[in-house]
């Protein structure tokens, strides 16, 4: 290819237009607009160490090579638009065109349809038209340059791919395709002598190669960077008068005056690390992993953390992420858990850790009580604001996505949500690119790994890899992963552990090769923990009258019971139940209420069972599987249903969690009742769990004579008998046969997950309540829109009266995540496939009492209190 120098037909094309645009002219010239998205992008590069180590590590490339990348990635990102240079899209704003350019003639100069204008896909143009314009050319290496224009035409979607309708099959007049040609090929080589030639580089000079982590990072920094330059109040229109290496110029000197990124909450600089102990309040001193923290070196890599519940592996995380913060290597934190419950429960100590890290930050907060920085907020307003493009303009395609709550947390300096939203970064959805790139810079902090399935542990292997491959961090957190767990996240991250056990609590450094665990020293080690355990055989392992009276009899004693069973049903029935029996509080708690009532429900739980949570009277709470992990309850008497050992050892969590000097009588050593089944048939707990192995096992040894669990060394023990692979002396045959089914079923779908990784976007938007199937192996796949019949919510405002900015947030606050073996009975119930309320079942109901609505067949009944319940003769 021959450099030629641009010529003036590059104003002629509009790349943004607005007729309600505040100043004058009504259009920003297209070479604009993308070097003000080259000038976010390159501003964002020099500003962020961490960005730029990402990318190096993410292309593979040294030291002396960076600033030849640097030039390539700018180069590329003025290159998304590349598609715009097409009469179809300049159709869109006929206004614009004529002002730029000139008015074309209907009759005379084409005859592309409204509706082809309508439906031109400018970012799979730009695309097409590099391909068959440039791809023969024995100058370029197209493999490379396809690579790494696929990922900045994307435009926060899929990868864009060549094929399909043909480009060139313009119906319009040969001097307008050939005006658009020349256009393209002037903006190449006006971007060559902007941003290669000055590091030395020619469009004849391979870019680097990208793999597919690489492209990613690339495609969610493009994304990102056009989010920002398509803002109309910050980069406002400009006739084209000055010449682009000026209008460059004045754009990165205007966003380094004003402070862009810093204002807009995008980059933040961390505090210097003081030390753990920081973290701690003042009569604390560090603690088991926690004296192991300041030890470690603040490089990124994969950090895992096994240590007993309650022993503060959470500050630990934390401590290391803000070293890792103050060293460089991340310039933002996303802490994921397994449930909404855990991840509001962290939001406090999220916002106190926040306010010491930084200065000044943008602190994303998923789910409920959050703080967005004003800007920011401003930001993601503004960006709704259509103009010429309609829904294709980057500003309001990015506003859309983060206008829920869950997706911001990819873009500030720290975020907490659900460990869904970051598998969706490996997942065929619209967005992935941002939240890959929110991840890649960021400390990846993913607490109770134990807690997935092999699905998700499928997936998240897939997130492992991708930050590893940019030379990301991430720190892993449980107190029950057992060694075949712990070996596959390692070797996820390329690393593997030695074959001799490790005494617990134990911390793993991965950063390729063979790992020894760091242990902690004896003076350190978790203190002596002794819980007397009594098995109960009952039909279902549910409660009857006997139980209920010793249940009632300790909470008017004075007790704090706490109840954890394993199906949603059976907390309602036994909460009922109870309060048959006495008049003193019986709470329930699970995951079937709307998210606005869930919140009230999560308080209400916390002020009476918590750390602070006064004890003068005895109180009973009956819960399910989301009071199991990562909430600081604190039970004089814990009861549990049968449920695999690892998981019985986070609900002790909750027993005698805090050193009092006083507990009621009978209850002043921890005591746990496990309620088992009668048999070795685990029926429908054999459904939830999958593996009726780990339950036999798990009853097997709870149910030897006199057993005690003693802690740390439990941990260890219990965990790594009940899931080794052998079979145990007497197992029954029914036993290991369903084990062998169990085993080859979760290969399959720890395969299927990663296969899912690589399928391309198609029917699936990341607002899509039906993402919840792409993350969770059927575990609540439904989502439950309880509405009036004039189509009001249940807090009594109309959806169709909610503004189109907060109708996203107002259906996530107000669904009720349900069993997917519901779906025959809400056949009837109306689901629409597209706009806010897609994938989302609406029932229809009445309000029967205060706080209480019920659907007009009688099949369903909601309520503040109990949450949705399905009438117990109905057929699943």
């Amino acid at each position: 290819m021959t450099t030629a120098p641009p010529s003036t037909i590059l104003h002629h094309y509009w790349g943004k237009a607005d007729p309600n645009y505040v100043g004058e002219p009504k259009w920003h010239p297209l070479a604009y607009h993308s070097l003000d998205v080259s000038a976010v992008a390159a501003c964002w590069w020099d500003e962020n160490p961490a960005l730029r180590e990402r990318f190096r590590l993410a292309f593979s490339c040294v030291d002396a090579d960076l600033h030849h990348l640097r030039a390539w990635v700018l180069f590329f990102v003025a290159l998304h638009d590349l598609g715009k240079f097409d009469v179809r899209f300049q159709l869109k704003a006929p206004e614009a065109l004529n002002a730029a350019w000139k008015a074309l003639d209907q009759r005379r100069d084409h005859e592309i349809s409204r509706d082809e204008i309508r439906h031109f896909d400018h970012g799979r143009a730009g695309m097409q038209w590099a391909h068959k314009e440039f791809a023969n050319d024995p100058q370029i290496l197209w493999e490379r340059w396809s690579h790494w224009l696929a990922a900045v035409t994307g435009h926060h979607g899929d990868y864009c791919e060549i094929g399909g309708t043909r480009i060139d099959t313009v119906e319009a007049n040969g001097p307008i395709i050939e005006h658009d040609r020349q256009a393209r090929h002037d903006w190449i080589f006006a971007l060559e002598a902007l941003f290669l030639a000055p590091a030395g580089l020619t469009l004849n000079a391979p870019p680097p190669a990208s793999s597919l982590p690489a492209r990613a990072l690339l495609a969610g920094f493009c994304a990102s960077s056009d989010w920002l330059g398509s803002n109309a109040d910050v980069f406002g229109y400009q006739a084209p008068s000055t010449p682009l290496n000026t209008y460059f110029d004045e754009r990165v000197t205007q966003i380094q005056c004003d402070h862009l990124l810093e204002n807009f909450g995008l980059i933040a600089t961390s505090r210097a690390y003081p030390g753990l102990q920081a973290l701690l309040s003042g009569n604390e001193s560090p603690r088991g992993v926690q004296t192991e923290i300041d030890t470690l070196s603040a490089v990124p890599g994969l950090t895992l953390i096994e240590a007993p519940t309650g022993s503060g592996k959470t500050e630990a995380a934390l401590a290391y992420a803000w070293r890792l913060l103050a060293a460089g290597a991340a310039d933002s934190i996303v802490f994921a858990l397994p449930t909404q419950a855990t991840a509001n429960a962290m939001l406090a100590r999220i916002e106190r850790f926040g306010a010491l890290t930084f200065a000044a930050s943008n602190v994303v907060l998923a789910h409920g009580k959050r703080q967005f920085n004003a800007n920011f907020q401003q930001l993601v307003e503004r960006g709704q604001h259509l103009t010429a493009q309609g829904k294709e303009e980057a500003s309001v395609q990015c506003a859309a996505w983060l206008a829920s709550s869950r997706k911001r947390v990819f873009l500030g300096q720290i975020g907490v949500c659900t460990v869904d939203q970051v598998l969706l970064s490996v997942l065929p959805v619209r967005h992935k690119f941002v939240r890959g790139f929110g991840l890649a810079k960021s400390v990846l902090i993913v607490d109770e790994v134990h807690a997935y399935d092999a699905y998700m542990h499928g997936l998240l292997g897939e997130v492992l890899k991708a930050q590893h491959a940019c030379g990301g961090s991430a720190i892993l957190l449980s107190a029950t992963l057992a060694s075949g767990q712990r070996d596959k996240l390692l070797a996820a991250w390329d690393s593997s552990s030695p074959s001799t056990p490790a005494p617990y609590p134990a911390l793993w450094r991965a950063t390729g090769g063979e790992v020894l665990p760091k242990t902690v020293a004896d003076a350190n080690r978790p203190p002596h923990r002794e819980v007397g355990i009594e098995c109960l055989r009952l039909a279902n392992a549910f409660p009857d009258e006997a139980l209920l009276a010793r249940i009632v009899a300790a909470a008017q004693n004075g007790a704090l019971v706490g109840i954890v069973v394993n199906l949603v049903d059976d907390a309602q029935r036994i909460a009922r139940a109870l309060r048959q029996c006495t008049d003193l509080a019986v709470d329930i708690f699970h995951a079937r209420y709307r998210f606005a009532d869930r919140q009230d429900k999560e308080h209400t739980v916390l002020a009476h069972y918590g750390r602070e949570a006064p004890r003068s009277q005895g109180r009973i709470l009956v819960a399910t599987q989301v009071i199991e992990q990562s909430l600081d309850l604190d039970f004089d008497w814990l009861l549990s249903q049968i449920c695999p050992v690892d998981l019985l050892f986070q609900r002790l969590g909750r027993l005698h969690r805090h050193a009092r000097e006083q507990r009621p009588p009978g209850f002043e050593t921890p005591r746990c009742t496990v309620l088992t089944i009668e048999g070795d048939d685990y029926g429908v707990f054999k459904l939830i769990y999958g593996n009726a192995r780990v339950l036999w096992r798990t009853q097997t040894l709870l149910t030897q004579a006199d057993v005690k669990l003693v802690f740390p060394e439990a941990y260890r023990d219990w965990i790594e008998q009940v899931y080794q692979c052998d079979d145990w002396d007497r197992e029954p045959e029914n036993i290991a046969d369903d084990y062998k089914a169990f085993h080859y079923i979760q290969l399959a779908r720890e395969k299927d997950a990663q296969r899912l990784t690589t399928m391309t976007v198609s029917s699936f938007r990341d607002d899509d309540d039906r993402i919840t199937g792409l993350t969770r192996d059927g575990e609540m796949s439904l989502s439950v829109l309880p509405v009036t019949a004039d189509g009001a919510l249940l807090g009594g405002q109309r959806i169709d009266a909610i503004p189109e900015r907060e109708l996203s947030e107002a259906i996530s606050l107000n669904t009720v995540p349900s069993p997917a073996s519901w779906k025959n009975s809400l056949r009837d119930c109306p689901m629409e496939i597209e706009g806010a309320l897609a994938g989302a079942w609406q029932l229809v109901v009445v309000e029967s009492a205060v706080g209480v609505w019920q659907s007009k067949d009688g099949k369903f009944t909601y309520s503040q209190d109990f949450g949705l319940e399905k009438r117990r003769h109905e057929p699943a």
